[in-house]
C-alpha cells in the first residue's frame, strides 16, 4: 500500500513543496535562529563578523519563512502578511541588493533562499497530491490572539528563559518564561492547524503543548479539546487588556484593529547620514499616542538610537510624551 503525502496550502510554492517542512520544525528553526542572533548582541565579543552576518541572515530566512507559510494559509492577522514581505525585503538588503533598483521580490527571494539553505535549487513545483479545496479552513475562535504577537511572545519568552538559566537567576523566573513560551507555541500551532485542517501534525503538537501547560499548572488530564480551550483561556486571563480594549479598525496608530504594527528597528549605516532600513519587527500599537525616548536611558541617553557594527538600532526606551513633561 502506498501513502500519498499530505497536501498543505504552502505546497503550492516550490520552495516549500520540495522541502515540506512541518510547522513544528519551522518554529524550532526560527526559535534557534532568534536565540543565536540575540546572543550576538548579548555577547558580541564571542562572535566574528562573518558569524554575525550568517546568524542574522538565518534569522531573516527562518522567521520570514514561518510568517510566509502562515500568510499562505490565509492568516487573518495582516501583520503576518506584512512581516513575510518585510523580512524578505530585509533579506535582500542584508545580502547587498540595492532596494530602490533591484527587480527582485522580497517574498520570492525569501522563498528561494529558504530552499537553497536546505539544498534545493531546481524550484519546480510538483503536481499536488490532493486538492487543497478539499480541506477548507475551520473558523478561528472569536478574539483569537494575533499570530504576529504570538510569534514574538514565543521567541522572546524562550530567549528570556534561556538567559535566566544561563545567568543563574531564579528558577521561578525561568519557569514563568517557559510557561509563556509553551502557551504561545501551542496557540500558534493550533492556529496553523485551524488554517489548514489537513495539518494533523500541528493539531497534535498544539494539544501536546496544551496538556503540558495544564500539567505545569497542576490541572488533571482532560480531552484535547478541553486542553486547547484551557490554553486560550489562560492566555486571555494573562492579557485582559486585549479583550477589554480592542483597537478600532481605523486606529490612528495604523494597526487596523489588531493592536500590532511593524516598526523598523535596525538600519544599515551607509555613511553621510544615509541609513537604509534592514530589519522590522511587530510591536504593540500605541493607538497614535506620541512617544519619546527616556532621557535617563543608559543606552541612548534619550537620543533614541544605539550604534554597532555599522548599524543603527532603535532604542526601545520609548514612553508616552506626557510622562516626560
Amino acid at each position: 500500500m502506498t501513502f500519498s503525502p499530505t497536501y498543505l496550502p504552502e505546497h503550492a510554492v516550490a520552495a516549500y513543496a520540495q522541502e515540506r517542512p512541518s510547522a513544528q520544525r519551522m518554529i524550532l528553526e526560527a526559535r534557534w535562529a532568534h536565540l543565536q542572533h540575540d546572543a550576538t548582541f548579548e555577547h558580541p565579543e564571542a562572535f566574528r563578523s562573518d558569524q554575525v552576518h550568517r546568524l542574522a541572515r538565518a534569522r531573516l530566512i527562518h522567521l520570514g519563512a514561518f510568517y510566509d507559510i502562515l500568510a499562505i494559509r490565509g492568516a487573518r492577522d495582516p501583520e503576518v502578511h506584512e512581516a513575510a514581505r518585510g523580512l524578505g525585503t530585509n533579506l535582500l538588503a542584508h545580502d547587498g541588493f540595492h532596494l530602490p533598483t533591484t527587480p527582485l521580490s522580497g517574498t520570492d527571494y525569501l522563498r528561494t533562499s529558504y530552499a537553497a539553505m536546505h539544498g534545493h535549487s531546481d524550484l519546480r513545483t510538483p503536481q499536488p497530491v490532493a486538492d487543497p479545496a478539499e480541506s477548507p479552513q475551520e473558523q478561528l475562535p472569536f478574539e483569537w490572539p494575533p499570530a504576529s504577537r504570538m510569534i514574538r511572545t514565543m521567541l522572546w519568552s524562550y530567549t528570556a528563559a534561556r538567559t535566566c538559566q544561563h545567568h543563574g537567576r531564579s528558577a521561578d523566573d525561568a519557569d514563568t518564561q517557559l510557561r509563556e513560551h509553551h502557551i504561545a507555541r501551542g496557540l500558534l500551532l493550533w492556529n496553523a492547524a485551524l488554517l489548514a485542517p489537513a495539518d494533523r501534525g500541528s493539531a497534535q503538537a498544539a494539544a501536546t503543548a496544551a496538556h503540558h501547560v495544564r500539567d505545569l499548572d497542576g490541572r488533571p488530564r482532560t480531552h484535547d479539546e478541553n486542553a486547547l480551550q484551557y490554553l486560550l483561556d489562560v492566555y486571555r486571563e494573562a492579557h485582559p487588556e486585549e479583550a477589554e480594549q480592542p483597537h478600532d479598525p481605523d486606529c490612528p496608530g495604523g494597526c487596523a484593529g489588531d493592536g500590532v504594527v511593524m516598526v523598523t528597528l535596525t538600519w544599515d549605516d551607509q555613511g553621510g547620514g544615509v541609513f537604509v532600513p534592514v530589519w522590522q519587527e511587530p510591536v504593540d500599537c500605541t493607538e497614535g499616542v506620541p512617544l519619546d525616548h527616556d532621557p535617563a536611558c543608559p543606552d541612548c541617553s534619550g537620543h533614541g538610537y544605539t550604534y554597532s557594527r555599522g548599524e543603527r538600532h532603535l532604542c526601545l526606551c520609548l514612553r508616552p510624551v506626557h510622562q516626560h513633561t
